[in-house]
């Protein structure tokens, strides 16, 4: 190992330091570039990039760099790489809290805990059973402690890798998948189990010599005041964070000295376990969990992490993995215990998620085993073990590097099972699977509702509220609703000079003057969307994280939307309408670029497609473009009459059949599942279409006239039309959440009057895009319509420059489109 130094003493001494670190600069410069050349080839088989990493890892230990230089000797890679080593844990474990989305992780809680229990026990009594017959390959001569020897043997098997299935995951794709999701929460809970258990062998009194001068119930203190120190620092978390929120209200990011200051606190809070001969991974992870997501602290964070992480720290982080394994060692009684090690902790995994899949019913004995095999990825948490073993004579050296060469191998085999879960994914979400929102909307006597992955597009401040507006309607529970995604298409071909140049600059690397700083943010669009979203989420409660991409044209753009919507796993895409309404009602296309991505994403778009045409202006109510605890505070005032009633959005949604139509409604059912949400649904039928026997006249029909009929409709036959109306009226209509009304109309143009009958009454209307419509109420709409591309129905909808209008929101459902090879690049890694 690395000879210890004490540089205050002897200049020569202090080359010895200095050597070590440019060894560690080399090092992990090669590994890094090595690194990269080799994943060149394996991400077109979609491999993640921690496979390369260590097989970089591997080539650069056995270049033997260390023996070059005159003052380094350097034994064993873990004591040379510890402080790093540690370091990238806090920092990436704090990083995966703080990008955690917990709603989503919590309605996968159950089959998280599932998974987790049924794994860990079955490896643990599987290693206990084994553990006899393993003791004489693995054991010092003479023997110390079976005991001991089979229950570090359970943890080694037991445990994940809980940074290592992270970044594979994230990498491939599959953080916004309900696999990817299991797959994280499980390994994370493994890890903390299994690091409590090696907490346990550290205040054991066999194990008091890991900290020299401490018994074992001063070690068991020490962990104790390390606790407490962690619950004292996330007690003061959030009014330190909310603080720093309001001291840069309205900026961008803060600044430079207060994002060291909470970088250094991360690293000292982390290090507090780590101080006491604990692991420091639990703390940092529950603090990231624990950090407020809103406001510019978080986004800073965030930005600042991201890059070192993914770039430099992970995959130096992977390659010293790869140069621990010591060729020279290699032999027989190094190479089977590995190998038989690997296959024990996949037998147990397999086992335990197949035992846990068959319990939950829902999953695939496949895809459990599957999960089984990318939860005995192994990581450093097994080298502490080993070392702990090796230090305290519970086995021998050989079967230490054994188990360096197991975690590498169960790590590598990972990945080809990785493509294969990513293929099965991707597949599935880009077929025309049950992922629409006539399929996806739920009972509303239901406890939890089905969640829906939103992703809302926007091109600036103003149309910002609108959008959120919309976002947090369909969110009627903001506790379970996963993490919304906004894309910004900022403004890229503006210039900014740079200090000294005249060169383009992003608008959140902008140098800003003292004098100028209140005039840059008023004047800067993107700074303004962040108040818009810091707003939203600090009042509705619901997680909006913000992506900022440069609007480079339509082709452009459709790609990156394209490619958010895949990464996100979205259920609906929101895009706002290519034509904006001037103070005297007019809607005006300004940017005709703007209606070719929306006619792209209409035809390109993977999911759901639901296009808003916001009416900022609208005579008569403003509460669309504020959030519901706003407007119903404000508008509600003085009204006596019941919660349902006194809603100030009432929403309209028009259905004349088809498919378009069916996902309108379902669209506006998820709006009315929302308490501030009034909604009736508007069949428009022909007269004398409907017959005594499928028609129902109920008792409030008098309420409405001009050849308003409310109805329920009984489904006697296949007709998905009449399903969906049935299917409507028993779960929403019979329950009073909703109201039904037909408007039996002769002619195409008692349609027109009818729709512009609607003006003045409702904040917004939710309308199909086409398909199958009935001919003779449609064909003759094609005067009227300016956008084709909208549809008859809601273009008419959208250009109607009356003040009364509301605002309008044309829905396609989802199809099943192969992608186009130009918008299918394989993951690339950061």
């Amino acid at each position: 190992m690395a000879r210890p130094v004490d540089c205050d003493l002897d200049p020569e001494l202090q080359n010895v330091s200095l050597d070590t670190l440019f060894l560690i600069v080399l090092q992990a410069t090669v590994v890094i570039a090595l690194g990269k050349f080799i994943h060149l080839s394996l991400r077109r088989h979609n491999q993640p990039s921690a496979i390369s990493q260590i097989l970089a890892g591997i080539m650069v230990g056995s270049l033997g760099l260390h023996e070059v230089i005159v003052h380094v000797d350097v034994v064993n890679v873990e004591d040379t790489y510890e402080w790093y080593v540690s370091e990238a844990r806090i920092f990436y474990m704090f990083y995966v809290g703080l990008d955690a989305d917990l709603a989503a992780l919590w309605n996968d809680s159950r089959r998280g805990i599932v998974a987790t229990y049924a794994s860990v026990a079955t490896c643990l009594l599987l290693a206990a059973f084994v553990s006899g017959g393993m003791y004489g390959s693995m054991m010092h001569t003479p023997v110390r402690s079976p005991e001991l020897l089979a229950a570090v043997l359970m943890l080694t098997i037991a445990n994940t890798s809980s940074v290592d299935v992270t970044r594979m995951v994230h990498e491939v794709g599959l953080a916004a998948t309900a696999t990817g999701r299991l797959l994280v929460a499980t390994a994370i809970a493994t890890n903390v189990i299994c690091i409590v258990g090696e907490g346990v062998f550290s205040c054991m009194k066999m194990a008091s010599g890991r900290t020299p001068g401490y018994s074992a119930p001063q070690r068991l203190g020490l962990g104790v005041l390390a606790l407490l120190k962690v619950g004292i620092a996330m007690a003061l978390l959030r009014p330190a964070v909310a603080f720093m929120n309001r001291r840069n209200a309205g900026r961008h990011r803060i600044g430079n000295w207060e994002l060291a200051l909470i970088l250094v606190a991360v690293s000292f809070i982390g290090n507090f376990p780590r101080r006491a001969g604990f692991d420091g991974m639990p703390a940092t992870l529950l603090l990231g969990l624990a950090f407020p997501r809103e406001g510019p602290v978080a986004r800073t964070v965030m930005h600042a992490l991201a890059y070192p992480l993914h770039a430099l720290a992970v995959p130096f982080y992977f390659g010293t993995m790869g140069m621990r394994l010591n060729f020279s060692a290699m032999s027989g009684a190094v190479v089977v215990p590995a190998v038989l090690l690997t296959i024990l902790g996949l037998i147990g995994k397999c086992l335990g998620t197949m035992g846990a899949a068959r319990f939950l019913d829902h999953m695939p004995l496949a895809d459990a085993a599957r999960l089984g095999v990318l939860l005995n990825i192994k990581g450093h948490v097994n080298m502490i073990d080993m070392s702990f073993a090796s230090s305290e004579g519970i086995w021998a050296e050989q079967a230490l590097m054994a188990m360096v060469m197991g975690s590498m191998i169960s790590t590598v085999i990972a990945g080809p099972v990785f493509a294969v879960v990513y293929r099965k994914e991707r597949e599935a979400y880009l077929s025309s699977g049950d992922r629409t929102l006539e399929r996806l909307v739920v009972k509303v006597a239901d406890d939890q509702s089905t969640e829906l992955s939103m992703l809302a597009c926007v091109h600036g401040a103003r149309g910002a509220p609108g959008m959120l507006s919309l976002v947090e309607l369909l969110a009627s529970k903001p506790d379970v609703q996963p993490a919304v995604h906004v894309l910004h298409l900022y403004d890229a071909a503006r210039k900014h000079a740079r200090a000294g140049t005249g060169g383009a600059k992003r608008y959140h690397e902008q140098v800003q003057i003292d004098s100028e700083k209140h005039l840059d943010r008023i004047n800067d669009a993107a700074t303004q969307v962040n108040w818009t979203v810091d707003l939203f989420a600090s009042i509705t409660g619901l997680v909006i994280r913000q992506i900022d991409a440069g609007d480079r044209g339509p082709v452009t753009n459709l790609k990156t939307v394209r490619r958010c919507t895949e990464e996100v796993r979205a259920d609906v895409l929101l895009v706002p309408y290519h034509k904006e309404q001037h103070y005297d009602g007019k809607m005006v296309c300004r940017w005709e670029d703007r209606r070719r991505l929306c006619l792209g994403a209409l035809e390109r778009a993977p999911c759901t497609v639901a296009v808003l045409a916001d009416r900022p202006f609208r005579r008569g109510s403003t509460s669309f473009q504020l959030p519901t605890k706003i407007s119903t505070s404000e508008e509600a005032l003085g009204n006596q009459r019941d919660d349902r009633a006194a809603a100030p959005t009432h929403v309209a949604a028009v259905f004349l059949g088809g498919p378009d139509d069916r996902e309108a409604v379902s669209f506006a059912c998820r709006l009315a599942r929302n308490h501030t949400v009034s909604l009736t649904v508007i069949r428009f039928v022909q007269r004398g279409e409907h017959d005594d026997d499928r028609v129902h006249t109920t008792t409030h029909a008098g309420d409405h006239a001009g050849g308003e009929v409310s109805v329920m409709v009984d489904s006697t036959g296949d007709d998905p039309d009449d399903c969906c109306m049935a299917a409507f009226h028993r779960e929403y209509v019979a329950k009073e959440l909703a109201s039904y009304v037909e408007k039996a109309v002769v002619a195409p143009e008692d349609v027109l009057q009818a729709l512009r009958g609607m003006a003045g009454a409702y904040a917004l209307v939710v309308v199909g895009r086409g398909g199958r419509q009935p001919a003779e109420l449609v064909a003759g709409l094609e005067r009227w319509v300016e956008c084709a591309e909208m549809g008859p129905v809601g273009d008419i909808l959208a250009s109607e420059e009356s003040l009364e209008m509301g605002s309008v929101i044309v829905v396609q459902q989802k199809k099943a489109v192969p992608p186009p090879f130009d918008l299918d690049p394989p993951p690339v890694a950061i």
